[in-house]
């Protein structure tokens, strides 16, 4: 069995798969709690969160499953696979990990915040396998970024080939629906109230380059709304300003590859219609919604693969 732990800016994440088929033998994902009114929380408080629903999960784990059969550990420790990319947040559950690997003697994988969004979604888009080279968008609260991947045994090559040049899908989404009153995270419920009214209207968005975009102004003109438009429909004039910039995005997207959607946007369900209706001949995958929010499942399955392969490697 491998466990492996997510310690994201509002999520802890804990799953148990089975080593041989990837099974999912225990899973807990806990939101961190943020003030009403509130549009977000400090690292710290999100370290301290973290360290207290990692030890409610370890402790439903082992009612469960006796840890002296996990067999390894895998851990998001960063959020991208990049140099210097660091955040305190992801070190509450690299040092958990640590010490679950250290006291039982077992190996300990260390991945991306990132990787595991990209894992996740192709575990459960539909694919029965990775391709050897995709598309993905990562489109979350933290990240919207355009990426050109590659599949190794061992994870995935990756590099930026564009996306927000300041202000997140997430974010933006998640500063409108504070602004309308709703509980942070917003997108769940902006998703079911957007759902309410039919209309097309959105804001266009100017390519800075031809995957580069910046989306900040269009806060202060969503916050000019609030007050002389219905919720329902300044929430649908959002995912309709998102989806039609996706639009944008893919269409100068590499030819002949397929696009993989992941994170917490990617589950929109307007989203998803709207560029279904727009491509219907091109190959575009989204993760279940489940695991295109903020999940420990890639990063589990990206755990297997360095264990079996670790495996090859000691018996060669």
């Amino acid at each position: 069995m491998i466990l492996a732990v997510d310690t994201s800016c509002y999520t802890t994440s804990m799953i148990v798969v089975a080593t041989e088929d990837g099974r999912i033998l225990f899973e807990q994902n806990k939101l961190l709690t943020v003030k009403p009114g509130e549009r977000g929380l400090r690292q710290s408080e999100g370290f301290f969160q973290h360290v207290h629903n990692l030890t409610e999960a370890y402790d439903a784990l082992s009612k469960k499953i006796d840890p002296r059969k996990l067999k390894a550990v895998a851990v998001s420790s960063r959020p991208r696979p990049v140099e210097g990319s660091y955040m305190p947040v992801f070190h509450s559950g690299l040092l958990f990990s640590l010490n679950i690997a250290n006291t039982l003697g077992i190996p300990l994988f260390q991945t991306s915040h990132q990787e595991g969004h990209l894992m996740a979604a192709i575990r459960t888009c539909g694919l029965k396998e990775a391709p050897a080279r995709f598309t993905g968008l990562h489109l979350s609260g933290g990240t919207t970024e355009i990426l050109s991947v590659i599949t190794k045994a061992d994870g995935f090559e990756v590099e930026m080939l564009g996306g927000s040049l300041d202000l997140n899908f997430g974010q933006l989404i998640d500063r409108i629906g504070v602004g309308l009153g709703m509980a942070f995270p917003c997108g769940r419920e902006m998703d079911g109230l957007a759902s309410e009214v039919q209309h097309h209207d959105s804001f266009k968005v100017k390519l800075k380059q031809e995957l580069s975009f910046n989306l900040s102004g269009f806060e202060n003109k969503y916050r000019e709304m609030i007050g002389t438009a219905s919720p329902a429909w300044i929430c649908r004039h959002v995912f309709n300003t998102i989806s039609d910039l996706l639009k944008q995005l893919i269409m100068n997207m590499p030819a002949g590859q397929p696009v993989i959607l992941s994170g917490g946007v990617a589950s929109n369900q307007l989203i998803q219609s709207q560029i279904g209706e727009h491509f219907s001949g091109k190959s575009i995958y989204y993760a279940l919604p489940e695991y295109a929010r903020d999940n420990a499942y890639g990063t589990a399955e990206l755990g297997r693969k360095a264990f079996w392969l670790a495996q090859e490697v000691s018996h060669a």
